[in-house]
């Protein structure tokens, strides 16, 4: 019974939390990388690779921890029912077999969406496909409305918190159409 209302309250807070700090952080990310931001302002298209290359980069939330049911050995390790495991998603986006220059925001990537931002097997996020289509539209309605929309970099913003990271402001300029 534990499992399910933990499960729950995930449902309830990380709908709200993790798309609010994915459309931020990913205009965060585009604003970092102007040389991305161009070509996705000149093809909107490329605004999904750009959101699946942010996953890779900042999952949120970034690790999970469980406790295994049962004795269970992992390579080398054998972990112990009970035993606390952290599994670090942000790690696993950075397997050098799998996205080569991993370190590298880039939203014409091919294989983004191997990133694991979603977890895998049973503890896979339930809500995935709509966490996928939530930050497109805000994202492609502010490419459409702000083209020129700049981050005026007045006060950094820092992410904090260890599950869902996300700056407290992001203030952009923009002119606005006469």
């Amino acid at each position: 019974m534990p499992e399910v209302a933990s499960n729950v309250a995930v449902l309830m807070f990380g709908g709200i939390e993790t798309t609010e700090a994915m459309i931020t952080n990913a205009l965060l990310h585009l604003f970092r990388h102007p040389a991305q931001l161009t070509l996705v302002r000149d093809d909107v298209d490329l605004l999904d690779g750009a959101i699946e290359s942010h996953r890779a980069s900042n999952p949120a939330p970034p690790s999970w921890t469980a406790t295994p049911p049962g004795t269970t050995v992992l390579g080398p390790a054998a972990i112990r029912r009970g035993d606390l495991v952290t599994v670090s998603l942000t790690g696993a986006n950075r397997h050098l077999a799998v996205f080569p220059d991993p370190d590298r925001f880039d939203v014409r990537r091919e294989n983004a969406r191997l990133q694991l931002a979603f977890a895998h097997g049973p503890h896979h996020c339930l809500a995935e496909r709509l966490a996928r289509l939530e930050p497109a539209s805000p994202s492609t309605a502010s490419s459409n409305a702000c083209p020129d929309c700049a981050w005026t970099r007045t006060t950094p913003p820092l992410c904090g918190g260890l599950v869902f990271r996300k700056p407290s402001a992001l203030h952009v300029l923009w002119d606005a159409p006469a």
